[in-house]
């Protein structure tokens, strides 16, 4: 997905966001706006947003000398997710359709999120949303028969706290199917971006492996992917992405990708025709797998 203009004034929000979380010095704050208003400008619109946001994270990072400014804010989602993950067990458990309810689980969980959305959601309100409200885009039907025939799932995660909810899905996937699940994070701090310890103190490595992108992008940019990463990618069944920034950046690939994620911008409302807050469970398009 290209850039858009409006995605320039999110840059602008996110920096100053994360200048305010690294250091309370307005001199800095204004250093940082100026710095990547000066970057963003630099970059030609045919690039993705997440490779714009990477770049503008590094000038937060070189600006206030903070190179993750929004660790107890992650420390906090992973605590937070955790003591509602019983809950969540149970839910799924209870439930008609488990798998379903495990994947609207895990797109409610991809509100915790501090770059498109500047505020945590009220999680257990988003829980019962969840439950209730059908999907804004719904391929669970294919999603569900790609499950059933494949031994091998990528699985790209999103952010700290969400990866709670990942892991309820990722256990029921492999209640329904044996299969292999490679989990993906970042290589290191971005946002509130999922990393090794976040994956590891939420228990992530007891049911999957746990590889690196290779990348600090809040996406993933394939020609910045490792390369155990990239024969992962290229051999997997299925890719599983979560979360705007791997939509943003895989939507153009032709690879058996489905997206969960929730919508929370007017960019991607205009592109997928869905509303602010729409829960999303997408395979990729049909043209792109095709051509």
């Amino acid at each position: 997905m290209k850039t858009y203009l409006d995605c320039m004034p999110c840059f602008l929000r996110q920096a100053l966001e994360a200048a305010r979380a690294a250091t309370d010095d307005e001199d800095v704050h204004h250093q940082v706006i100026n710095s990547v208003a000066s970057v963003i400008s630099e970059f030609p619109l045919e690039i993705t947003p997440p490779e714009i946001a990477q770049r503008v994270y590094r000038v937060v990072a070189d600006v206030t000398g903070s190179r993750d400014p929004f660790h107890k804010e992650k420390w906090q989602a992973n605590q937070l997710a955790l003591s509602l993950y019983p809950r969540l067990r149970r839910v799924v458990a209870s439930s008609d359709d488990r798998l379903l309810t495990a994947c609207k689980l895990a797109i409610a969980g991809n509100t915790i999120d501090l770059g498109p959305a500047s505020k945590y959601a009220d999680i257990n309100s988003i829980v019962e949303t969840a439950l209730t409200s059908p999907l804004g885009i719904d391929n669970y039907a294919e999603f569900r028969e790609s499950i059933n025939s494949a031994q091998r799932i990528l699985y790209l995660g999103d952010n700290a706290g969400e990866i709670v909810f990942d892991r309820v899905l990722i256990q029921e996937l492999r209640r329904v199917k044996d299969l292999s699940v490679d989990f993906v994070v970042r290589e290191s701090p971005i946002i509130n971006d999922v990393t090794l310890a976040d994956a590891v103190y939420v228990g992530l490595d007891r049911i999957a492996s746990i590889i690196s992108s290779g990348s600090d992008a809040p996406g993933t940019i394939l020609s910045q992917c490792s390369p155990q990463m990239l024969r992962l990618y290229h051999s997997a069944d299925i890719i599983i992405a979560k979360g705007q920034g791997n939509y943003e950046s895989l939507n153009e690939e032709r690879q058996n990708i489905f997206f969960l994620l929730k919508v929370k911008c007017p960019v991607i409302t205009r592109l997928l025709g869905v509303n602010i807050g729409n829960a999303i469970l997408m395979r990729q398009s049909t043209s792109a797998l095709s051509d």
